[in-house]
């Protein structure tokens, strides 16, 4: 509190005359009265000290003595007085990595609690040029120098950790260059869960802690060469104080498989899985843990071969068949049976076996599988139920009016039957695998069926494909990823099925979240498996105590008057005195 006109309190000897006025006012006032005998004899009142003395203390007297004071110290000019640190410079750094969206034990992010450090400091210490970035692997600018503090705070709270990895104070620097340079910045203030090594002159660290966190470091997987199934790899980190039971589980987006594991505290550990039923290309392998942080519990992996259906299609059309097929995997059509994934033979019958993966819908090989008369069929006998082919699917639900027998290879296995006439059937050999469909299927009730789908879904899963070439490694979200070698781009979608937009000559991008990205080129489409960095998990240690942000710049002195809240209560105090004064006057009045 600062008083800028302390002379103006000499008013308050103007309470010796107000005091003297008081005690010169008459106190007795003669009354008219019909007789005095009445009271003679009377002794006199026994009143107190006390209660005399209270006599004596007018309320009009308090009131008035209030006016002047309350007066005089509006005269006086009261200021209360706060002192700010003011800088010519100040950055702001918010690491925006991935690890800063682990919510801590209060129920917010680490993102979200450096936020509010910085929207603290932007209150305590103004500065003349305010700078927020964001640093990550993907550094960027919020707020440049210059902006009013409204717009700086609405840069400061609209903003959203990513999933990058994290940012150097090499690229700090070259950032701080391209805003006018680092020596226009008084402070450069970091907030983030870690220290940042090899900082900058003048730099400050605030650390923003909290949360546990559990999660999958690193994920590939690889075909068995020796036979059919995949063997995966994964590493998992335990950054706890105590012991965790933990479920990694490893899936193709068909077949599953588990490990179930106790770790120890503050460790990490790698493990072999094998997956002998895998026939898929995209893997997921995801960490059953209850963490601060779930964005590293999915790991994704997709081996090194197009993910679509490359399909030769014999004979007329079926748009229920090309549907069901599609509802399983992206297709292309191909003009020649050696460059497909599988053959479709329909309503037709095969000059000559056409080798790889083959479907006969109403349809037969020449010298291999041919068909004879239609006949009625009845009731569907399900000669092997146990069939990979028949996973998940119940046949009882299907209905076929007629079908044509046929002449199969003695090894054939027949799945599905009426009446010795074969509905479904398996044939390999060393060359080919043969699926038979016999039915039309506009003479069966097989298009409407919620198990048609599911018949395809496991006849494409049987595809023998080529296997792909080795690969360990996964892209990382922010990081460059190379799209060359898989032919001429056509589309390129992110995990969220949007797509990308890619300029004309480039074959690299930068993927912005975790998950499968599709690539669609003229030799098929091709998943991208891309992950959150894995330094991101890691077990991290405070290089770096909590810094106490103490810049040493001007003090700036802020004065607020507060002369008009005294010179509104002297006008209510002189309303009141007015208004008692004018009360007494109508009950007593005055003598004649």
């Amino acid at each position: 509190m600062t008083v800028l006109n302390p002379a103006a309190f000499y008013l308050l000897f103007a309470a010796l005359g107000i005091l003297l006025l008081h005690l010169l006012r008459a106190r007795e006032r003669r009354r008219e009265v019909s007789a005095l005998f009445l009271w003679e004899g009377l002794p006199g009142d026994p009143q107190s000290r006390a209660a005399r003395l209270r006599q004596q203390i007018d309320p009009l007297l308090l009131l008035q003595l209030a006016v002047l004071l309350a007066l005089t110290t509006a005269f006086a000019q009261p200021a209360w007085t706060t002192r700010t640190t003011s800088l010519s410079g100040l950055a702001i750094v918010l690491d925006a990595s991935a690890s800063m969206r682990t919510v801590t034990e209060d129920g917010v992010t680490r993102y979200r609690k450096a936020v509010d450090e910085a929207s603290a400091l932007l209150d305590r210490y103004p500065a003349a040029a305010t700078a927020i970035i964001q640093l990550s692997s993907r550094p960027a600018i919020l707020a440049r120098p210059g902006l009013p503090s409204p717009d700086l705070r609405d840069a400061l709270l609209r903003s959203e950790p990513t999933w990058y990895a994290d940012g150097t104070a090499a690229e700090l620097r070259s950032l701080l260059a391209g805003i006018g340079g680092i020596s226009q910045f008084e402070r450069v203030v970091w907030l983030s869960d870690r220290s940042l090594v090899d900082g900058l002159d003048g730099f400050e660290t605030i650390l923003v802690e909290g949360g546990e966190n559990l999660a999958l470091t690193a994920f590939s997987v690889r075909g068995n060469p020796e036979g059919g199934g995949v063997t995966a790899w994964v590493t998992a980190t335990n950054d706890t104080d105590a012991y965790r039971d933990v479920l990694i589980r490893i899936e193709d987006r068909k077949n599953q498989t588990t490990l179930s594991l106790l770790m120890p505290p503050r460790t990490t550990e790698s493990y072999v899985i094998p997956f002998p039923t895998s026939s898929g290309t995209l893997f997921t392998a995801s960490l059953v843990a209850d963490d601060g942080f779930d964005g590293d519990n999915l790991r994704y992996f997709s081996l090194n071969r197009p993910i679509d259906v490359r399909v030769h299609w014999l004979g007329s059309e079926s748009r229920y068949l090309m549907a069901a097929i599609q509802s399983v995997a992206p297709v292309t059509h191909v003009d020649a049976s050696e460059d497909a994934d599988l053959t479709v033979v329909h309503g037709t019958r095969a000059p000559a076996s056409p080798g790889g993966t083959v479907l006969l819908v109403h349809a037969g090989i020449e010298g291999l599988l041919t068909q004879g008369e239609t006949v009625a069929t009845e009731r569907i006998t399900v000669l092997r139920p146990d069939h990979p082919i028949l996973e998940d699917v119940d046949p009882t639900g299907f209905r076929v009016r007629e079908a044509p027998t046929a002449s199969v290879p003695p090894s054939t296995d027949v799945v599905l039957a009426a009446d010795g006439v074969p509905l479904l059937a398996v044939y390999e050999d060393e060359t080919q695998t043969v699926l038979y469909l016999a039915p039309d299927l506009l003479e069966t009730n097989l298009p409407i069926t919620v198990d048609f789908p599911l018949l395809v879904r496991n006849i494409v899963a049987a595809l023998v494909r080529v296997p792909p070439p080795l690969s360990y490694r996964s892209a990382e979200a922010g990081e460059p990823v190379s799209l060359s070698g898989l032919g001429a781009i056509d589309r390129l979608y992110d995990a969220n099925g949007m797509p990308v937009v890619l300029p004309d000559g480039i074959s690299t991008f930068r993927p912005e979240v975790p998950g499968f990205h599709t690539l669609i080129t003229d030799r098929g489409a091709f998943a991208v498996a891309v992950n959150v960095s894995a330094a991101e998990s890691g077990v991290r240690t405070s290089e770096a105590p909590i810094a106490t942000f103490d810049p040493a710049g001007q003090t700036t002195i802020h004065r607020l008057p507060l002369w008009q809240v005294a010179a509104v209560l002297a006008i209510l105090l002189l309303l009141a005195e007015a208004s008692l004064h004018a009360s007494r006057r109508a009950v007593t009045g005055r003598t004649r």
